[in-house]
């Protein structure tokens, strides 16, 4: 099957009008949000698994529809509480590639160690998408990058570090 980013934008756009035929404010994508460029998410395994294309507000991110391969729209997200909640927006670049202050975080934790180049992938399940970093160190252990900071994940799969849980906020 061919990956067309260009379908994956178009049903997007169309998922993001239809939005607006509710009337419901709360679930409402601004007006004036462009429909940016799709971002394919692998699996942690390295295979496609859907599209995330961004709606996009000069220099932050609104929200977001997944897209199956299918070219199905099986979610649409809002940051944010209502559709002015400009504080919650992400900045546009993270479905391009990750924060470079939150990249350089990682590598100075992990000085000495071995990192792969981030994927954008997702955490046990396609509704936790984040950049995806493989850590080998004396054990091996893979970094996530959300839009929120980062945190690790042990090969046990259950996330790990100092005061509970490694969690590092941006």
């Amino acid at each position: 099957m061919t990956l067309d980013p260009e379908t994956a934008r178009t049903v997007a756009a169309s998922a993001r009008k239809g939005l607006h035929a509710t009337g419901d404010a709360r679930f409402c994508i601004p007006e004036d949000a462009k429909v940016g460029s799709p971002a394919m998410v692998y699996t942690p395994e390295g295979t496609p698994a859907f599209w995330m294309v961004p709606f996009i507000v000069e220099d932050s991110a609104c929200g977001f529809a997944r897209v199956e391969l299918s070219y199905e729209v099986s979610q649409i997200g809002a940051f944010g509480s209502n559709p002015k909640d400009r504080s919650s927006w992400i900045d546009a670049t993270f479905f391009e590639r990750p924060p470079s202050k939150v990249l350089a975080d990682i590598q100075a934790w992990y000085l000495g160690s071995v990192l792969s180049e981030p994927v954008l992938s997702y955490d046990a399940s396609p509704t936790k998408w984040a950049w995806r970093i493989k850590v080998e160190d004396k054990i091996e252990s893979v970094a996530f990058i959300t839009p929120c900071g980062w945190y690790e994940r042990s090969p046990g799969g259950e996330q790990t570090g100092r005061e509970g849980e490694r969690r590092h906020r941006k």
